[in-house]
């Protein structure tokens, strides 16, 4: 019976220390409460629905304002304040509206009525003004300074306007090589707006603004600028025909960059690369077409090769003159003979001296002008004619009567012109008569 006492009271000893092992010490009481327990911090939340941002997402900067619905929860002490930021700076509370009702302030004081939680939405009208991501921080303190808080980037984007280079016959759309001793080319170009109305269109070349006197718009419907600002009725959209005239005196290649500006600064360019291939030789420099006249007449007699007005028969800046009419002859008399004047020399020319297909349009080059008049022709045309208005001698160098698309070349000093007969135009009854000619040098 001692036995079995003593052996009791050794397994409630043992009892109660294992007991006493197992428990710790009281660290303050339960959840919430101090000496190392959990801090319970405010929850704030950005909720879902349509029309609403809670999530990173793309925004057109046109329309830079969006709503977002804000949940409150507190924690383990009351909610005090709402901050909105935008990259870390407040968002001025003139930029916010609730649209749950609160005056909008930024921190917004929370109201008693909605200290242990609320849900508020709110429209924001951010400060940025360029395209890129913005990080929108929403950030929810308590009473006890303890902080809750969420962010949503929205990345900004704009649409930029277009420009096409339109591909039609004689319009240049792409990459091209030019062989030419006067290098011009023609582009048609669409501009076109997206979100906002269009501004302005500059043209480079090599990436430096050309000069408006190379530009032609629309065949010289208006002046030409660069940059061109694009009136009322062009901001949507507008087509142009533009002839482009490099100055070019080398094999070359040049970068074309056409670049559409809107209102807001957005822009849009095409670019094309034109390879520059020169012939050899000096340049024409004057391309023209002229008329003038039956010197028997009224009007002028001499042509001005240097300008291709024409002049007065014995004015000195003629080179060449009408021979007038055959007084011999009743009824049609002009004669359609022409010569030099002024210590200008005149021959016949023969083109195919030049080549096999050589033509009036297809002669470039002053040397070849200059070829031209060393093999040329001495007239061989009658001046035998009684004197008449505009012809007082008989023994000039004149040439035949000349037929539509003859070919004459004249050399006054060291300039060697190439005149054709375009057309030779009779008026009857009159001495109206006129040559109408095509010249270059």
């Amino acid at each position: 019976m001692r036995l079995f006492y003593r052996f009791a009271v050794i397994l409630s000893a043992a009892f109660i220390v294992m007991f006493s092992a197992s428990c710790d010490p009281d660290t303050g009481g339960g959840v919430g409460g101090g000496g190392g327990g959990v801090v319970l911090n405010p929850v704030i939340t950005l909720n879902s629905g349509t029309g609403l941002v809670s999530f990173n997402q793309e925004l057109p900067l046109s329309s830079p304002a969006f709503i977002v619905n804000v949940s409150g929860q507190d924690g383990d002490a009351e909610l005090n304040n709402l901050r909105i930021l935008e990259n870390g700076t407040l968002i001025p509370f003139s930029q916010l509206d609730f649209r749950t009702g609160q005056t909008a302030n930024n921190p917004i004081i929370i109201p008693d009525g909605d200290a242990l939680g609320f849900t508020y939405e709110i429209a924001i009208t951010p400060s940025n003004t360029i395209a890129g991501p913005v990080t929108f921080s929403f950030e929810l303190i308590d009473d006890d300074n303890e902080v809750g808080s969420t962010q949503v980037v929205v990345t900004y984007t704009v649409s930029a306007p277009t420009v096409d280079l339109l591909v039609e016959d004689g319009f240049v759309s792409g990459d091209l090589t030019i062989t030419s001793r006067n290098p011009s080319f023609d582009v048609k170009l669409r501009l076109d707006d997206t979100e906002n109305p269009l501004a302005s269109l500059t043209i480079l070349e090599d990436g430096l603004t050309m000069d408006a006197s190379a530009l032609t718009f629309n065949g010289g419907a208006f002046n030409a600028a660069n940059p061109l600002n694009l009136i009322d009725a062009e901001n949507m959209g507008v087509t142009y025909d533009i002839n482009i005239r490099p100055t070019v005196d080398m094999n070359t290649s040049r970068s074309y960059t056409f670049i559409v500006t809107d209102v807001n600064g957005i822009t849009a360019e095409q670019t094309v690369t034109i390879t520059y291939d020169i012939p050899a030789g000096t340049a024409i420099t004057f391309d023209t077409t002229g008329v003038f006249f039956n010197a028997s007449g009224g009007m002028e007699g001499g042509l001005d090769l240097d300008t291709g007005e024409a002049v007065a028969f014995n004015s000195p800046d003629a080179e060449i003159e009408d021979e007038g009419i055959n007084l011999n002859v009743a009824g049609e008399n002009w004669r359609t003979q022409v010569s030099a004047t002024n210590d200008a020399v005149l021959l016949i020319a023969n083109l195919a001296g030049l080549g096999d297909g050589v033509t009036f349009a297809s002669i470039g080059t002053q040397e070849e002008i200059a070829t031209l008049f060393e093999n040329g022709t001495m007239p061989d045309g009658s001046d035998d004619f009684p004197d008449a208005d505009g012809d007082v001698s008989r023994n000039e160098i004149v040439t035949q009567a000349l037929q539509e698309g003859d070919v004459l070349v004249v050399r006054k000093g060291d300039r060697s012109y190439l005149v054709r007969i375009d057309a030779i135009n009779f008026v009857g009854s009159s001495n109206n008569d006129s040559y109408t000619v095509s010249i270059k040098y």
